[in-house]
This record gives C-alpha cells, sequence and structure tokens, in this order.
C-alpha cells in the first residue's frame, strides 16, 4: 500500500509530473466553480434589448408629462470595450506558494475523470464559463433578439430608438443595480434580480433629460466579490496562499481610461419625461420579454451565457 499523502504534496507531486494541467485546475478552480450565497455570481446572463417607439399613439389616451425621480436608485451604466479590467499581475503574485506563473484568463478546462490516478474533475462540477471581465460590457450585436429587430426596422408604424446586449450576473435585489441607457432624450433603465426566482424591473421613458453617475466603483466592487466567492474551500483548505491584500487593494483592476471624477457631466436624476414605462415582473431565462406601452415597447432577452 502507498502512504497516504497530504494535499499539498499531492498537489506538487502532479505539478512535478504534469505542469500544464496544475496550472489548468488552479485557474478551474479559481473562476469556475459556483459558490451559493445571496447573490447568484456563479451563473451568467446575456442581455438583449431593443427599445422602440410606436410611430402614431396606440388608443385615445392623453397622456399628460410624468415626474421621473432616480434618487433612490441604485444605477449603473454599461461600460465601453473595455474600462475595467482585472489586473492578472497582480492576482499572479497573490500565490506565494507556486514558483511558475499563472496564465489568469478564461481557458478551456480538459474534461477529465483522473488526473494521475488522484483528482477528478466531474462534468457536473463544471455547470459553464463564466468571465467577469466581460460583466456590464455593452455590445451592439443581438443574437435572440436578431429577428425581431430585422422584422421591427422593416415596419413603418415603429421606429427603433435603442438595442444593445450585456453580460451581468443576478444579485439580489436589494444589491442588484439598474442598468441606464440614455439615447437622445430617451432612456431605459433595466435591473435583474435573484430573489426566489428571477425578476425583471423596467422603466423606460421618452423626452426626458435624465443624467445617472456611470458608478464604475460599484461594477469593480461586484467584479471583486465575483472573484473572491470563486475561490471555493477546496482550494482554500489544500493551503495554497493567497495575499488577502492583493484582493482588497484598489490594484487588483486596471483601467483602460483615466476617470476623471471631477470633469463628469453635472447629474441630473429627476425631470419630467413625456412618456413613461414601468414595470416589474418574475421571469424565466431563456426566454424573451415584452413590457408595453401605447407609445413605447421594450423587448428583453436574458439567457444563461452558456447556451
Amino acid at each position: 500500500m502507498f502512504p497516504m499523502l497530504k494535499i499539498n504534496d499531492l498537489l506538487l507531486k502532479i505539478y512535478l509530473k504534469n505542469l500544464f494541467k496544475i496550472r489548468k485546475l488552479l485557474l478551474f478552480c479559481l473562476f469556475s466553480l459556483p459558490v451559493l450565497g445571496q447573490d447568484n455570481l456563479s451563473t451568467e446572463y446575456k442581455i438583449e434589448v431593443i427599445v422602440f417607439e410606436q410611430v402614431e399613439l396606440i388608443g385615445d389616451e392623453k397622456f399628460q408629462p410624468k415626474s421621473l425621480n432616480l434618487n433612490e436608485l441604485n444605477i449603473i451604466s454599461l461600460l465601453a470595450k473595455p474600462e475595467i479590467i482585472l489586473n492578472t499581475e497582480k492576482i499572479s503574485q497573490s500565490f506565494q506558494n507556486i514558483d511558475v506563473p499563472l496564465d489568469i484568463e478564461l481557458i478551456d478546462i480538459e474534461e477529465s475523470n483522473e488526473i494521475n490516478g488522484a483528482i477528478s474533475i466531474n462534468e457536473t462540477n463544471v455547470k459553464s464559463k463564466i468571465n467577469t471581465a466581460k460583466w456590464y460590457e455593452k455590445q451592439n450585436k443581438l443574437n435572440q433578439l436578431d429577428n425581431i429587430y430585422r422584422r421591427l426596422d422593416r415596419r413603418k408604424e415603429y421606429r427603433i430608438l435603442h438595442k444593445a446586449s450585456w453580460l451581468q450576473p443576478a444579485l439580489a435585489e436589494s444589491n442588484a443595480p439598474f442598468i441606464h441607457e440614455v439615447f437622445n432624450t430617451n432612456g431605459v433603465l433595466i435591473k435583474l434580480y435573484q430573489s426566489r426566482y428571477l425578476h425583471l424591473e423596467v422603466l423606460a421613458y421618452l423626452g426626458g433629460n435624465l443624467i445617472t453617475d456611470s458608478n464604475t466603483d460599484l461594477v469593480k466592487e461586484i467584479k471583486l466579490d465575483a472573484l473572491q466567492n470563486s475561490i471555493p474551500e477546496v482550494v482554500v483548505n489544500q493551503e495554497i496562499e493567497i495575499d488577502s491584500t492583493i484582493l482588497v487593494n484598489d490594484e487588483l483592476f486596471l483601467s483602460t481610461k483615466n476617470f476623471d471624477n471631477s470633469s463628469s457631466k453635472l447629474e441630473v436624476t429627476q425631470d419630467e419625461v413625456s412618456y413613461l414605462l414601468k414595470e416589474e415582473r418574475r421571469i424565466f431565462k431563456n426566454e424573451s420579454h415584452y413590457f408595453d406601452h401605447p407609445k413605447l415597447g421594450v423587448i428583453i432577452s436574458v439567457y444563461d451565457s452558456s447556451l
């Protein structure tokens, strides 16, 4: 019989025998395993949205301007590509007991039932691969809603005002921010959150002058929480020393743009709008959802990004 090995010794032997696979194992542990908690940071959703206007008002209802107050809302803006990225050099430095630099990036994990007869990675443990670096990064390409977009664009009775897509997690209701997209004097605010079920809260308006802070610090905080929560107990118990100061240091993130808060646009968080659509509903993932108003419409798809 072979003597029992401490897990540290076992990892060292695997590392010496197969350096490539141990790199993959560590990256898998750091970025891929889900952690249960109040916020669902282990599931990544692809959000797509189309906002359109009814050229002619439907029905005889007379609409008066309404006051829209965003002061009490937790709001962020989508990021340009990219503004905030992980500082992979600092993350690599946080591993004190590893003599080889890690390539901190999303890579495919080879499905393997056995690594040198010691550690198995079961497909059931890897539901999907998420990329927090892409969260809240604004995209213009539509996949699920592309056919609907083309049909609306051909119809004279509709005027498409906006389209966008992005990746994000579903946080708890109290933590989830609204994403504010502004186009001309119009805008839409979308909040996806997780309670027992998924929910969408939508505010869309025409004819307003609302400007909110981009709140990039909150985006950093969400990404940092996801990074911290993605380190499972199995890694901690293996006594791989991670310098905790790295995880709370601003150097964990890099910005590709220089932000000057003093020169940012003056916020306008309360104004009268000509038309207001406001609705909240429970939803199911991997579906598209239509929010209706006599003057405007919002179509939102929420899909698991692994599909």
